[in-house]
């Protein structure tokens, strides 16, 4: 298992493999490492043969088409790292392929289903504040309604990552540059714009809401993330996904609204609006245009309309 081990300490070390992917990969090769066993072999000694048997029990165990694929990724890449570090003479995965997986187009929310979220987090109505509520109850309750707003419109006017959103450090905002520095997969560095309303709005969380969050006598300085719960920690995922869930019920939107969903609908606006596909990967830090391509499904019209107006024989003569 020290082939493994070694793998693993490369991708973090080296990849900056974030802790979801090394944990994918080390769930994924010890699945494998366990059925190589019962067959008296091991990830180093494994063959073609071997991973072709597993692919096998996991079709038969009906297990999804994304998932083998992942596997697969997982074995590919452990190989070829050992070959390039000399531990084995043979890749066994050379002639593997994952099995085809048709990509799922991303989900988006309408405008309209957008003005609603956004009315309501302008509104603050997702939190109630009764008449009997004590000035420091209500100073929290309108702390809470100013980070819900600001997280909301920073999500839907820059479209990062839900995790981008939630670890992005204080440090990284210029709101006079209006910008901030987003880290991504592997800590990939970024810049994304914002408009003005959300520079206003942002500002307005900061001068108001964080020092009521940070808790009275804290100093700025105790939390460098920007986003923080009552408790004054900093935002997690599955509670800013509560959080939305609530604003969607109160502003009366039956679908589930997550936060990849404003992700996908800042994607498919943009292209909507004219943006190129590189600028829009630069914007949503893929690694890979292929990645950007899939918005390309999704708003078939808007490249209608530009094959029409700037192709030589688009034009009707």
């Amino acid at each position: 298992m020290s082939e493994l081990k070694f793998f693993l300490d490369h991708l973090r070390v080296s990849k900056n493999s974030s802790r979801h992917t090394l944990s994918a990969y080390e769930r994924d090769l010890l699945q494998f490492s366990q059925m190589l066993e019962s067959k008296n072999t091991s990830l180093v000694t494994a063959s073609e043969d071997h991973i072709r048997e597993f692919l096998k029990v996991l079709r038969e165990k009906e297990q999804k088409a994304t998932s083998i694929s992942r596997k697969v990724s997982a074995i590919r890449q452990f190989y070829k790292f050992l070959i390039r570090e000399n531990r084995i003479s043979e890749d066994p995965s050379l002639f593997i392929e994952a099995p085809s997986a048709s990509k799922k187009l991303p989900k988006t929310v309408s405008g309209e289903t957008i003005q609603r979220i956004l009315k309501t987090v302008d509104e603050g109505t997702q939190y109630t504040l009764s008449s009997s509520a004590t000035a420091r109850e209500t100073n929290l309750v309108l702390a809470l309604r100013k980070r819900d707003r600001a997280m909301v419109y920073f999500l839907y006017a820059t479209g990062v990552r839900v995790s981008e959103l939630i670890q992005l450090p204080l440090a990284s905002l210029d709101l006079e540059g209006q910008y901030a520095k987003v880290f991504g997969k592997r800590k990939k560095e970024r810049m994304v714009p914002f408009v003005p309303v959300v520079t206003a709005i942002l500002d307005d969380y900061l001068k108001f809401a964080r020092p009521i969050l940070l808790g009275a006598g804290a100093s700025a300085d105790d939390m460098d993330t920007l986003f923080l719960t009552q408790d004054g920690t900093p935002m997690t995922r599955q509670g800013f996904w509560k959080t939305l869930k609530k604003i969607s019920t109160i502003a009366g939107i039956p679908q589930n609204v997550h936060p990849h969903l404003l992700r996908h609908t800042f994607a498919t606006d943009l292209l909507r609006a004219g943006m190129d596909l590189r600028s829009l990967q630069t914007l949503l830090g893929h690694e890979d245009l292929q990645t950007t391509q899939i918005y390309t499904h999704v708003a078939p019209e808007h490249l209608k309309e530009v094959m029409d107006k700037f192709h030589p024989r688009g034009k009707k003569s």
